[in-house]
């Protein structure tokens, strides 16, 4: 817990320009340069390695020569999903000025809020600022929070989406409420109220697609490349892009978070097929994931597992990327030097051989070279 808030308390006054590492040197870890006993010492790498299994941090030290412990390599912790770690040590990150004024301002003034819990929402204020209300007076605060528990008790015709609602009520931000579901509860909303932006999935079936392999890819030009160019690795595939990130949210799973897009012409039976395992669980395809070989491709892999838990590194995609990685390009030269290591994925192929490589090598190549 004390190694976790401290690296977090280096990311939070880093300002989120750079990758966070902290030194497990004597002021940090005393009890990793100070053990009683080699047994001691044993039990504390357990821990650091347990640590480092999450995902959320990775341990780094210099190459073991003979005789020396981890205290002698230089060991040091990089931070990899902020979030993550943050939550599962209860992390509380520091509050701003402006907004611990501002919850005073309101707290001063109960007769500005008319919420259906103002205490219960101040204190959500005091914990988690909304950056869109810096610079503002408490009044002109409480209207935009009065007029969103409004349009949470509401019953509208047509149910908005979130962004929907955010860009009435923040000067045309649409993204102020993203990830504020605590907030729009302490205003009233009910589970469903708003609507999340649906992902638009594009997909191409092959002719009479009977269930067979499901192919998730990164980038566009590479979608339609293959789905341009079928060959027999992805002959009978049905091949996927959402963009990103984007297919590894959960809501891709449920009939209102996500729009089926179809290239070219389907069957009836094979649209069905499709969407009956997308959004039922119907059928059991095997599933993989081609993107950009490089730690955020990785990274999506991983958060695609998620949702797709057998998802698996592409092998005929990734295999021939791995082919050129010694001669590929360096992160800066791509405007990839902040990409962070996911640690691991889950997937073996990756986790053993992809991830080592790009740590080994300290270069990425696109997907867009294969098959080109």
């Amino acid at each position: 817990m004390r190694l976790a808030h401290a690296l977090l308390r280096k990311a939070e006054r880093s300002g989120g320009g750079r990758t966070i590492s902290l030194s497990l040197d004597e002021q940090a870890l005393p009890e990793l340069h100070r053990a009683p006993s080699p047994e001691a010492l044993g039990h504390l790498e357990l821990l650091l390695d347990g640590l480092a299994a999450t995902g959320w941090v990775r341990l780094r030290a210099d190459k073991a020569k003979a005789f020396q412990t981890l205290a002698d390599r230089r060991p040091s912790l990089l931070l990899l999903d902020a979030a993550a770690l943050a939550q599962w040590s209860g992390f509380e990150p520091a509050v701003p000025r402006w907004s611990r004024q501002l919850v005073q301002a309101l707290r001063e003034q109960p007769t500005l809020l008319a919420v259906p819990d103002a205490p219960a929402l101040l204190d959500y204020l005091g914990r988690s600022p909304l950056p869109a209300f810096e610079g503002r007076q408490p009044a002109d605060c409480a209207a935009v929070l009065n007029a969103l528990a409004a349009a949470c008790a509401a019953a509208p015709d047509v149910t908005p989406y979130l962004r929907e609602l955010s860009a009435r009520h923040f000067r045309g931000h649409s993204k102020v409420l993203d990830a504020r579901e605590e907030l729009l509860r302490l205003l009233g909303a009910g589970e469903g109220r708003f609507m999340e932006a649906p992902i638009q999935l594009l997909v191409d079936l092959p002719e009479g697609w009977a269930g067979e392999e499901v192919l998730f890819i990164e980038n566009g030009v590479s979608f339609e490349r293959m789905v341009g160019t079928r060959q027999p690795a992805w002959a009978r595939s049905a091949l996927l892009y959402a963009a990103g990130f984007r297919a590894g949210a959960r809501r891709l799973r449920e009939r209102k978070g996500s729009s089926t897009y179809w290239r070219g012409r389907v069957s009836a039976e094979s649209l069905q097929r499709f969407e009956a395992w997308l959004y039922s669980g119907v059928g059991d395809p095997p599933v993989a994931f081609y993107g950009d070989l490089d730690f955020a491709g990785l990274a999506i892999l991983a958060q695609l597992r998620a949702s797709f838990p057998a998802c698996g590194a592409w092998r005929p995609g990734y295999e021939a990327l791995l082919a050129r990685l010694e001669s590929g390009h360096t992160p800066e030269e791509a405007g990839k030097e902040r990409q962070q290591d996911p640690g691991a994925t889950g997937c073996p192929f990756a986790d053993e051989v992809l991830l080592p490589a790009l740590r080994r090598e300290g270069r990425c190549v696109d997907q867009e070279l294969w098959p080109g």
